[in-house]
């Protein structure tokens, strides 16, 4: 009986597929690097999640490392089909997506998305097998099956690429978590130690490879070994570029600037044109120490090593930390000016944002659409603008300081811009002025606000349980406004979110009608994680866990931390993804306060 239960299932998977691979069709067949992939939706064919009918079809990418592309691609319809093409960076490797409709998704089955390998005659390229590991996550989210399936992967990955560094860590961590022999264990653990001893003994001097070394680490969960390595390098290769960054960091966080600035104009001199990155942290560090001392000639000389002639996304923002460093220490406003406007005059190279650099590609930038770069030079534009007009001020040039302040306060305008423009109207005494900003910030903050809200309904609140394991009863949150964010104890932005929730709860905890849900989501945390969290401590806002592996679809998010405001209806009306830096306090408030003002009436 069990034979044929498990042929049935079989037969039903087969099904399945055959169907999937009916509506979904990804040609070319076995896409290679810098080809165009073109991915065609039959929403007619059998087994088909979104209707025939669909005005609207979006290519949603749960998984990918396709950085050069929008996460959600919009399709074209085209003779009763929807397609979408997209070309293949030239470090491109895996992706998984799914369909979406509205509320009406596709999948080749409930647990699983389509996927875009990427070849190279026809075999998958190196980490392809190691990336549809990581992509299982998202896919299918906590289940028990997600271990087995990722360490069958990894083997995979090694059968193709047996040097493959990182898989074989991921592998060997597997092994470790699945065995139940300590001495095993024990084994298990020094076969690691020693693939990491000998990534590292192969360029103990590169950059690069000590990244891979305490990645290593931090895969077999021995992050207390990274200092120790550190150390290593610091000591025995203190000539490497790495030894030379970690010694210069070591040493700056002495209080004798003194013997650091005697230190670092002595290490100078083993400077040439082949080592020169290795000592940027040095000049750095000896351009802010000069200008605290006003010495102008010599901070204006560690200056010019900041930037180099090569490529570089952070050229311009270099240009205006150097401006920024000037004015504050009220050393050459006319340096500060030039440099200012040298970076006023590249807004245009303002990093929209970097996913990382890599030596054989160069660095590596994520997708944006021209109104987000648009939006991204405007806000620098208008900093830039605010920066030069309290160097004029400083210089007691009052009618270009104004018309650069003119510039700078605009509705897209960040707060930074804005808290200079204050400053500026206060030291100039225009209490006019100081008041319009004053208004005008309140203004746009609402109109922002206004133009995010949303209208959708909530997912059940079904899958929470708190710190103790009690499951939270729905019926407990009917009839109040729910403020709910997703984080996880690994998500470094979501730890750098949490002092402003706290801030948040305290002042809305006594108010009966508002519920905060600080919940941890993260695919690679579990209830335990969550009550281990050493943070706990530090706040008072209730902490719960959700057990519902595909609470991240449910609520649209791929990305933490992810917070959600839903009326007292049940209804989510704004959505907040990621962690934006200190503006993230008053947007939460402002957001909260119109939902307690549309509950009210």
């Amino acid at each position: 009986m069990k034979k044929i239960i498990a042929m049935m299932g079989f037969i039903l998977l087969a099904i399945a597929s055959v169907d999937a691979q009916q509506r979904v069709t990804i040609t070319p067949a076995y896409p290679e690097r810098g080809q165009t992939v073109t991915v065609t939706y039959d929403p007619s064919a059998p087994g088909s999640g979104i209707p025939a009918s669909s005005t609207d079809i979006t290519l949603v990418f749960s998984y990918s490392n396709f950085y050069n592309l929008p996460w959600r691609m919009k399709m074209r319809p085209q003779d009763g089909k929807w397609t979408a093409s997209f070309v293949l960076a030239d470090y491109t490797v895996f992706a998984t997506f799914y369909l979406e409709s509205g509320e009406a998704v596709d999948k080749p089955a409930k647990d699983q998305h389509y996927e875009v390998p990427v070849y190279k005659n026809k075999v998958p390229v190196e980490n392809g097998y190691l990336y549809k590991a990581y992509s299982l996550s998202a896919q299918i989210g906590k289940s028990p099956l997600l271990a087995d399936k990722q360490g069958a992967l990894y083997k995979q990955e090694l059968a193709l690429y047996p040097g493959n560094y990182e898989a074989q860590l991921r592998l060997l961590t597997y092994e470790i978590n699945k065995s139940t022999s300590p001495a095993q264990q024990l084994q298990l653990r020094e076969q690691a130690h020693r693939v990491i001893a000998g990534r590292f003994n192969a360029a103990p001097g590169n950059s690069g490879n000590l990244n891979k070394v305490t990645m290593g680490y931090l895969i077999i969960g021995e992050s207390t070994r990274l200092d120790s390595i550190r150390k290593v390098v610091m000591e025995r290769y203190p000539e490497s570029a790495p030894g030379r960054e970690l010694n210069t960091a070591a040493r700056a966080k002495g209080k004798d600037t003194t013997a650091q600035i005697a230190f670092f104009e002595k290490e100078l001199q083993k400077e040439t044109i082949d080592n020169r990155e290795s000592f940027v942290e040095m000049h750095d560090k000896l351009f802010h120490y000069y200008a605290a001392r006003k010495n102008s000639d010599k901070a204006l000389y560690h200056a010019r090593f900041l930037t180099s002639q090569q490529p570089d996304p952070y050229k311009a923002t270099t240009w205006q930390e150097i401006a920024q460093t000037l004015l504050e220490s009220g050393i050459v406003p006319d340096s500060a000016r030039a440099y200012a406007q040298r970076a006023l005059d590249s807004v245009h190279t303002y990093p929209v944002g970097v996913i990382r650099y890599f030596p054989e590609t160069g660095y590596i930038y994520p997708y944006a659409d021209d109104s987000t770069k648009q939006a991204v030079y405007r806000k620098a534009s208008h900093r830039l603008h605010a920066l030069l007009g309290l160097i004029d001020l400083q210089q007691h040039r009052l009618e270009d300081a104004g018309k650069h302040m003119e510039l700078a306060v605009q509705a897209d305008a960040d707060k930074a811009t804005l808290d200079d423009a204050a400053a500026f109207y206060r030291q100039t005494g225009n209490a006019e002025k100081l008041a319009m900003l004053a208004q005008f910030r309140k203004k746009i903050q609402l109109e922002k606000m206004l133009q995010q809200q949303i209208s959708k309904p909530a997912p059940v609140l079904n899958s929470f349980v708190d710190m103790q394991g009690k499951p939270v009863s729905a019926a407990s949150l009917r009839g109040k406004i729910i403020v709910i964010d997703f984080w996880a104890t690994w998500c470094v932005p979501c730890m750098q979110e949490m002092p402003y929730l706290q801030e948040l709860y305290d002042q809305y905890k006594n108010h009966p009608d508002v519920v905060f849900m600080i919940t941890n989501s993260g695919a690679r945390n579990t209830l335990a994680d969550a009550q281990a969290w050493s943070e706990h401590k530090k706040y008072s806002f209730p902490v719960y866990y959700n057990t519902d592996p595909e609470i991240g679809e449910k609520f649209r998010f791929n990305i933490i931390p992810a917070s959600y405001m839903i009326n007292k209806k049940g209804d989510i009306r704004f959505t907040n993804i990621g962690f934006e830096g200190p503006e993230v306090l008053p947007r939460l408030q402002g957001q909260l306060e119109l939902l307690l003002q549309e509950s009210s009436k």
